[in-house]
């Protein structure tokens, strides 16, 4: 049997690429909340992929990202916004 305990990381320590750019994103921006198509813009593209959508539902999960969804004009009548908490840093996950 093996005595050496497991690392035990951070929940914050494991960011993919992808989660830590939309990550930077939502904290950079000047925007309170940011709707899916204002995060796309800032990547670079039209819309966001179903990968980038499941990012931001990690992070929320991780405590990093609030979600809400906010009334709008649309026909399902409302969009999903969010952004990123200031009260929680993240470890660097190049280390």
């Amino acid at each position: 049997m093996n005595s050496n305990p497991l690392p035990v990381y951070s929940p914050h320590s494991r960011l993919t690429e992808q989660a830590q750019k939309l990550l930077e994103i939502l904290k950079g921006t000047r925007m309170e909340w940011m709707n899916r198509k204002d995060i796309a813009r800032a990547i670079g593209k039209r819309r966001l992929t179903p990968y980038d959508i499941a990012l931001l539902e990690l992070l929320h999960d991780k405590g990093l990202v609030e979600i809400k969804s906010r009334k709008n004009g649309t026909p399902i009548g409302y969009e999903w916004v969010y952004h990123a908490r200031t009260d929680v840093e993240v470890a660097d996950s190049k280390k």
